[in-house]
């Protein structure tokens, strides 16, 4: 006898079951959370991605793995977030990252975050795209170097496609995920222009953008991303310092996974 055709009175049933099935596979999901690092919750998300297709937006698909992971969160964590400017646009994002419960203060200025999550190993904050003010000190000035205490930079917004919006902070080590752009402090002496920097640097093998240029301790700073993931003890950061001759300085001050390249989803 052939299976019999599924009738309209069927569907709210079918539903019900479906809905019960999801909601069990959450609370599965859910309790495993705690065991995943950053590195691997961006990887699960790049995987996740590249499989998804139907009228489902990527971006929905993102915000409820994030939702999910952000059960590993600790229950004292803080989001700091910027609040001078397009502060609704700032708080949407940092909800899609930490969760729609995580606790969040608003600060009208970055340096303030910075300091925030100096103080409190466990907050993270949502701070604008760097600037360029030879004649400022920037607050990713402050940032911490890999491998000391203190916040550096742990990821971009939005998660999915666009041009960068904010950058999150916190204090963590970065980790390589397979996909991943370092970032880097140079600090150089007045000698070294920005053009001369660039070549110190792709002599010694770094092919570094720069993204902002701030001052600091007398000392011209250059906020610059490197594609790929770069260890504190590369033997290219060792190259530039030597053929630098001792005019530049240069920290590893984080790193993050790069976005999902598109919203599109397949067909």
């Amino acid at each position: 006898m052939p299976p019999r055709k599924t009738t309209p009175a069927d569907v709210p049933a079918q539903i019900d079951a479906l809905d019960d099935k999801i909601q069990d596979l959450l609370i599965k999901r859910a309790a495993l959370a705690t065991s995943v690092t950053p590195a691997k919750q961006s990887q699960t998300l790049r995987r996740l991605a590249a499989r998804h297709k139907g009228n489902l937006p990527l971006r929905a698909l993102v915000s409820i793995w994030r939702e999910i992971m952000a059960v590993a969160a600790s229950p004292k964590r803080v989001v700091h977030v910027y609040a001078a400017d397009r502060a609704g646009v700032f708080r949407d994002m940092a909800r899609g990252l930490f969760g729609s419960s995580a606790p969040m203060e608003s600060h009208l200025s970055a340096t303030t975050i910075v300091t925030e999550c100096s103080n409190d190993h466990e907050a993270f904050g949502i701070v604008p795209p760097p600037e360029s003010d030879e004649n400022a000190r920037p607050w990713w000035s402050q940032l911490a170097p890999v491998g000391t205490r203190g916040p550096r930079i742990v990821a971009v917004l939005p998660l999915v496609g666009g041009k960068v919006d904010a950058y999150v902070i916190g204090s963590l080590d970065p980790e390589a995920s397979g996909d991943d752009t370092t970032v880097c402090r140079v600090e150089a002496e007045e000698q070294v222009s920005p053009s001369r920097l660039q070549s110190l640097l792709k002599q010694a093998g770094l092919d570094a953008r720069p993204v902002a240029v701030g001052r600091a301790a007398g000392m011209r700073q250059h906020l610059m991303e490197i594609p790929g993931f770069v260890a504190s003890d590369d033997p290219r950061l060792g190259t530039l310092l030597e053929s630098a001759a001792g005019a530049v300085r240069v920290s590893i001050v984080g790193g993050y996974a790069n976005p999902l390249a598109s919203e599109a989803a397949k067909p």
